[in-house]
């Protein structure tokens, strides 16, 4: 399979990065803050998830330089040596080869004797010393340069320690969720019980069979495991028809709630819910729900870089982060005044009732299994990029194969994958983590890489058009960024201050 694809593949990989579990969430903290702040909320943080792409974007193309100047820089010391090498050849032929009176360095002229710096099939010298530095060329998107690597090429050493504890704390939690919420979401698909809100793992799953609920549940964890997980072990573009399946089961699935909503909404036989237009007590929660909706920073330079035609690339993702936010918001609206109560996890609402029709009892089916569908469509991308960062963490250039092919891999899939068999209430766990390594990961890492970026683009490219720069240029974007991260953990902060209080 060729290691590139098109402009839409791409989007499509970013799509399915931001529309994932954390969609599904959204309209029950919607009704909780209101239909008009709500709206304004997520467009502010679909913007500023947009801005920080752009960072990502651009510190890509200049650590590009950097590195291949450096590199360049370096051919040029070993040209220089080997030229001093050249230089001092005719005293060391005079007297290595002055045997006789007839022989003289002339014999280096023998067809078979054709020294290196004379040999006509090999560039000169000279031609190597005046290499020219492409700077064009140099602030390029080809070259995949994860985020692990900008962080070590731009920033010092504590913001690499808090950035991969971030990374793979995010990264190794989201796992563990996809996980926990796959293997339950099976679980309660397959398991038939009395009572369809029962969490006792202990009960039987069937009752003609003697496996429990927790039974089963690993069972289906290491079946994902085995049909799943080889995904982790090739590159990303690999999956590019499951990506390509996701995009179409995803947008599939939203339209459909949105027209089975609209329609719960006109049936005048129908409980409707209700929102006010603001409720400022919930926009902690809508905050914590908006970044993780609009998550997709750790795996910009897997989908990215493969992408064949980058022309305005950035156009094109904002025209992806439009259509994603308008998605959200005929998700959200709809659902709202369709249903009382909206859950946790939107698609429980469409769980098929014992006096639906056949066809509403099958589409109802595939709503609540959407979680799943969604999330085996991002888990290699989210596990490959783990992967790869790993490597960049713990793996020197000069790394045996098995560790980088066999090793990181499997560590990569199988810890999450106990975590998530074996720790009880890993799901708050891990949302706290998330929440914090989110904007990590989303807002603080972008910031202060371009900031550093910027400050160390080399002389050769200052002057040149770069064709992927952020838009927004302005100093004060990236300190306004930093400084709405630290308002976003405040802000959370003290909520889960005050909720661990109230359970008191």
């Amino acid at each position: 399979m060729s290691s590139i694809y098109s402009t839409p593949i791409g989007l499509i990989f970013v799509f399915n990065l931001i529309i994932g579990p954390g969609a599904l969430t959204l309209p029950a903290v919607v009704q909780n803050t209101g239909w008009f702040l709500s709206g304004i909320i997520i467009a502010a943080m679909a913007f500023l998830s947009y801005i920080t792409f752009t960072f990502v974007i651009e510190t890509i193309t200049i650590t590009n330089s950097i590195i291949q100047l450096r590199k360049l820089q370096m051919m040029k010391s070993v040209t220089s040596a080997l030229k001093s090498c050249k230089d001092m050849m005719p005293q060391v032929a005079s007297i290595n080869y002055d045997r006789t009176s007839t022989t003289s360095t002339d014999s280096f002229n023998s067809d078979d004797e054709v020294p290196i710096f004379d040999n006509p099939d090999l560039p000169k010298s000279s031609s190597l010393m005046d290499f020219p530095p492409e700077s064009v060329q140099l602030l390029s998107l080809d070259n995949r340069i994860e985020m692990g690597e900008m962080v070590n090429v731009l920033l010092p050493p504590f913001a690499k320690v808090i950035f991969y504890f971030s990374l793979c704390g995010y990264l190794f939690g989201d796992l563990s969720i996809y996980y926990k919420a796959i293997g339950q979401s099976l679980v309660d698909f397959t398991c038939h019980f009395n009572d369809s809100h029962a969490t006792n793992i202990s009960e039987l799953c069937w009752e003609s069979s003697s496996y429990t609920k927790h039974e089963i549940y690993l069972g289906y964890l290491m079946l994902y495991l085995v049909l799943i997980g080889p995904f982790t072990f090739f590159n990303v573009q690999k999956t590019k028809y499951l990506q390509i399946m996701g995009f179409f089961v995803r947008t599939f699935a939203i339209i459909t709630m949105v027209i089975l909503a609209t329609m719960r909404l006109i049936s005048p036989t129908e409980k409707h819910g209700t929102t006010p237009v603001a409720n400022f007590i919930g926009i902690p929660q809508l905050i914590g729900a908006s970044i993780y909706a609009f998550m997709c920073h750790h795996s910009i330079p897997s989908v990215i870089s493969p992408i064949k035609n980058k022309n305005k690339i950035l156009l094109k993702v904002a025209a992806n982060f439009l259509f994603i936010y308008s998605l959200y918001i005929c998700l959200c609206m709809t659902g709202v005044f369709a249903f009382p109560k909206v859950d946790d996890l939107y698609t429980i609402n469409f769980i098929p009732s014992q006096d639906s029709g056949l066809f509403y009892k099958f589409i109802d089916s595939i709503l609540v299994l959407f979680p799943v569908l969604t999330i085996s469509i991002s888990f290699p991308v989210i596990a490959i990029t783990l992967r790869n960062n790993l490597q960049v963490m713990f793996l020197p250039n000069d790394a045996h194969w098995m560790w980088r092919r066999i090793v990181i891999p499997l560590f990569s899939l199988i810890t999450p994958v106990l975590l998530a068999a074996f720790v009880t209430g890993l799901e708050d766990l891990v949302s706290i983590v998330a929440v914090y390594a989110g904007s990590g990961i989303q807002y603080v890492t972008p910031a202060l890489l371009i900031m550093a970026a910027r400050s160390e683009i080399p002389q050769q490219v200052a002057a040149i058009k770069n064709d992927y720069c952020s838009p927004f240029k302005s100093k004060y974007w990236p300190q306004g960024i930093l400084i709405w991260s630290v308002i976003c953990v405040v802000v959370i902060t003290n909520f889960l201050i005050s909720e661990w209080f109230k359970k008191l």
